[in-house]
């Protein structure tokens, strides 16, 4: 299996995206200027990361892989809680799966398995929540592994430290009936190395956009385009495209992500589509920083 991967291009696809929540200004839009808006955006989310702890979900998702020259797609629905761990002060977020249900078929029970790893020791709690998304890794389609797929990651775009790293271009405004005073912002990385790596360590460049609050700086809507080319036979050029959609949700006082949607199509290859919601939000006041322990890391291939 092949895939993106935040940190190598290993076997997963690692497609992120994020949205928070702040406190509105009341300059007005017409007063703003490109760099202002990107700067409210990375200032509330610097503000959002220091108070985020940790937060579990529930995850539909559903995925359809086509075979390369067939139209009947092979699919599964997946049911999955998902964790979200910021694991150091200039980290992004990770994220945890684990699978409870596949295709209508209870395979465990459902609880708060992940968060209760990091609740009772944080010291192992990473090397212990990789083992249960490696478990769950198995239930999905197609020939891109998406292990580490999070919709947080696109959050690092937009950090203090990383805007300098993008090209961004205003592309109108409003997104959609929902947000009809928002700024549509394209994206384009351009600093080397990038914050995605592929295969051999290559660089893989983002691009995309940002749907955002002029005035708060609340991120609505996010989109990211990752193309790897072909690194001879064994590694085909793919291309990546995740889109999440946000929405309030007053139980955890955030902008969540609400729909995540994400397609992978492999040149010569097949393809594989995926939907996946999110609900049941729950916030757990924990800290957690990554184990560095090599004896209690599992061997997962990077």
């Amino acid at each position: 299996m092949r895939g993106f991967d935040g940190k190598a291009w290993v076997r997963g696809t690692t497609l992120v995206v994020a949205c928070f929540l702040a406190t509105p200004t009341h300059a007005t839009q017409e007063a703003l200027t490109l760099e202002a808006v990107i700067a409210r955006g990375s200032a509330y989310v610097d503000v959002y990361v220091k108070e985020l702890t940790t937060v579990v979900m529930e995850e539909d998702y559903r995925q359809s892989h086509f075979r390369r020259g067939r139209t009947n797609p092979t699919r599964t629905q997946l049911r999955s809680e998902f964790l979200l761990v910021r694991l150091g002060e200039d980290a992004a977020w990770t994220g945890f799966r684990d699978v409870f249900e596949a295709n209508g078929r209870r395979v465990r029970d459902r609880q708060d398995r992940l968060a209760s790893l990091f609740l009772d020791d944080t010291t192992t709690a990473v090397a212990r929540a990789r083992r249960v998304v490696e478990e769950s890794s198995r239930y999905n389609l197609g020939t891109t592994s998406r292990t580490f797929n999070i919709p947080t990651y696109a959050l690092s775009y937009l950090l203090p430290s990383n805007t300098a790293r993008f090209r961004f271009e205003q592309d109108g405004v409003g997104c959609g009936d929902d947000h009809p005073t928002a700024w549509d912002i394209r994206y384009e990385e351009v600093a080397t190395p990038t914050l995605t790596r592929g295969f051999q360590n290559i660089d893989l460049p983002s691009n995309g956009r940002f749907c955002i609050d002029p005035d708060a700086g609340t991120i609505f809507e996010t989109e990211i385009e990752l193309h790897h080319p072909s690194v001879g036979p064994q590694v085909p050029a793919t291309e990546a495209v995740a889109a999440v959609t946000f929405a309030l949700n007053p139980d955890v006082g955030l902008w969540v992500p609400s729909e995540m949607r994400e397609r992978y199509s492999e040149r010569r290859g097949g393809r594989t589509t995926s939907t996946a919601r999110y609900g049941n939000y729950r916030k757990f006041s924990v800290t957690t920083s990554e184990n560095t322990d090599p004896d209690t890391e599992p061997d997962d291939g990077k």
